[in-house]
């Protein structure tokens, strides 16, 4: 059913959802998903920030997404990645420029990769960017 390719750029907790989402829902309908984590949505992962729920949030609802206990992010990624075909990298030159290594993030990528190799995973994808 085609290839759909994530860059999730953004550190917001409501753009991450709606990330997660899609790409839950995508890969459950048979679309090869690849999610790019970088920038501020790489930092989203790391482990201290996950335990502490310490995500931007750009208002109301993700506060309350916090509050309530929905299920985040981070399970939606994995549900997807156990029932459809979803991988996720980790934007290698952010990982260099701040000195992070991969034990530093959840356990959720499968690899760390650069720009150059990202942009040739989805030379024939759909390209959304959040």
């Amino acid at each position: 059913m085609g290839k759909l390719a994530i860059v999730l750029a953004s550190g917001e907790l409501e753009k991450i959802q709606a990330a997660s989402i899609i790409a839950s829902v995508a890969s459950t309908l048979g679309t090869e998903v690849i999610v790019f984590a970088t920038m501020d949505g790489l930092m989203a992962f790391k482990k201290d920030v996950v335990e502490n729920k310490a995500w931007k949030t750009a208002g109301e609802l993700g506060k309350g997404m916090i509050e309530s206990g929905a299920p985040l992010f981070i399970d939606t990624f994995r549900q997807a990645k156990e029932v459809g075909n979803l991988k996720m990298y980790a934007c290698g030159m952010i990982m260099d420029m701040l000195k992070l290594k991969i034990d530093d993030f959840v356990d959720i990528f499968d690899d760390v990769v650069g720009v150059s190799a990202f942009l040739g995973m989805v030379e024939d994808a759909q390209v959304l960017f959040i």
